[in-house]
């Protein structure tokens, strides 16, 4: 188990006759909670970037009168750029979320299914007779 962390390494292994500290079934199902979650949190991300694009057309009421009297035409802070960069920043972090999904969290999830105990064929105490004539 190299590149286990410390203490990881003691409640994955078993000694011989021992229960693992932690039962494979439950930790997919975990696992599967997780994926659940980011889709969720990616719906509700795409929600929001959607909401804050609805704002675009009426952004210039967000923005901040500049306090400098000779700039006063100028705003302080545009609404119409931070409303288009919020919406444009979610869109972003919702893709960044599927690629987590598809190429990291799905993967793992491929192989925790494989996680699971295989029944172990029984092992002979006694050693074979060796054929000592084909040997040479």
């Amino acid at each position: 188990m190299a590149g286990v962390e410390a203490g990881g390494a003691a409640a994955m292994s078993t000694e011989h006759g021992q229960e693992p500290v932690h039962d494979p079934i439950d930790l997919l199902d975990e696992l599967d909670s997780i994926i659940r979650a980011q889709e969720v949190l990616r719906q509700r991300t795409i929600a929001l970037q959607a909401r804050y694009a609805a704002l675009e057309p009426v952004a210039d009421r967000f923005y901040q009168p500049n306090p400098n009297p000779r700039l006063s035409d100028f705003p302080q802070e545009y609404g119409s750029i931070n409303v288009a960069h919020t919406a444009e920043r979610l869109g972003h972090a919702a893709h960044d979320m599927g690629l987590t999904t598809k190429y990291a969290l799905s993967p793992a999830r491929e192989v925790a299914e494989k996680v699971r105990e295989y029944p172990q064929p029984e092992r002979s105490v006694a050693r074979p007779e060796v054929d000592r004539r084909r040997s040479r």
